[in-house]
This record gives C-alpha cells, structure tokens and sequence, in this order.
C-alpha cells in the first residue's frame, strides 16, 4: 500500500497508466528499438502525426529525412550524454529544418530516441522541460539551452526521490517482465514530467 505521505504517489501512478496505455499503442517501435519508425514510411508519417513533429520538418523532406536517421541516429545515440544528438541536429537542420533551415529540430529527433533506446533517451518536450524544473526547484521557465544540458538536469530527477518513487511504484504495480525495465520506467519518468509541467490540464506543480 503507498504511503499517503508521499506527494509523488498520486500523480506516479497516474503517468504509469497513461505510460502503459502509450506503451501498448506503440509498442513494436519501443521494443524493437525503432526499426519500424525508420524503415517504413507509413509508420514514420503516424510517428509525426501522433507526436506532433511534423511541423517541425520542412515540407517535402520528410521521407529522405526517414532515410538519413536510418543510417545516422543510431551512430549518434551512443553518446549517453545527448551530445551526438545535439550535434546531429545542427548537422541536419540546414536540409530539413523549417524556415529555410532555422528551425530546431531536436524535437523530433529526441523523440525518435526515445524509441530506438528508451532506457535512455526521454523526448525534448516544453512539458517536461518545466516538469524538469519544478522537480530541481528551477524557475519553470529555466531555459536548455541544449538537449544535452536537458539530459543532464533529467539525470538529477532520475536519481533523486521521484527516480526513486517512479522505480518502486513501477516495480510493485508492473504488469509484464518489460515494466520493470528501464526502458519503460523511462517512459513513466516522461509522463510524470508532463504532468508536472501542466500536461492534460493539470497546473504546473500539481500533484494531481
């Protein structure tokens, strides 16, 4: 039974049942390390209609996009610390990016990696990013200036009590062998993220 003193229970749980109703909808791509995603055309277009990334990416470039991540996000996702993703970006923005090359677009790519390696990577969201700060105890509009850097802040939270929280209420309350992996207990950190920073109507802070 969970402590009724603990503030994070309530919303922990929450963001496990939408983590797991995600999960399931798209759980060939995260546990097949996103090799549907960058394969199949189709499934790519559903990817950036489901996540909203496809204004993000210039129009008519979505396919060969599909194709570069195929050959180079992989390379890129071995650097942990979210660097190569960063660098990857800046390298593919000029071609693919909006606004004739200006606009970022580290949102689609970071969501793409959080389906090729989930037990690492968490999406760059402007929910979660003030998530992040509300849990560190930020100003919730504290910028990132890098993926990177937002990699770094999430480690802080992952190690730290809601870490902690998220691991034992996902350990006690799994459903299969894979919710008690990383990949998905990363997936619960995201929503518990989004639920921090005002997602699904919930305040900024809430503990609802």
């Amino acid at each position: 039974m969970e402590s009724n003193r603990d503030p994070n229970a309530a919303f922990v749980s929450k963001a496990i049942r939408i983590a797991r109703k995600n999960w399931r909808a798209w759980q060939a791509d995260f546990e097949g390390g996103g090799v549907l995603l960058l394969s199949d055309q189709s499934r790519f277009n559903a990817f950036c209609t489901e996540y909203g990334v496809g204004r993000t990416i210039r129009a008519g470039t979505r396919d060969a996009l599909r194709e570069r991540l195929s050959e180079r996000l992989r390379e890129a996702l071995r650097d942990d610390t979210g660097d190569g993703l960063d660098l990857l970006e800046q390298e593919l923005r000029p071609e693919f990016g909006t606004r004739q090359g200006r606009g970022r677009m580290i949102s689609v790519l970071s969501k793409m990696a959080a389906f090729v390696r989930p037990e690492r990577f968490v999406a760059w969201d402007s929910f979660a990013r003030r998530g992040v700060n509300v849990v560190l105890g930020r100003a919730i509009s504290y910028p990132f200036r890098t993926y990177a850097e937002y990699m770094a802040a999430l480690d802080l939270v992952w190690h730290g009590h809601l870490g902690k929280r998220i691991r034992r209420c996902v350990r006690d309350h799994a459903q299969n062998a894979v919710e008690r992996k990383a990949q998905f207990q990363r997936r619960v950190l995201d929503v518990c993220l989004m639920i921090r920073g005002g997602r699904w109507n919930d305040r900024p802070g809430s503990l609802r």
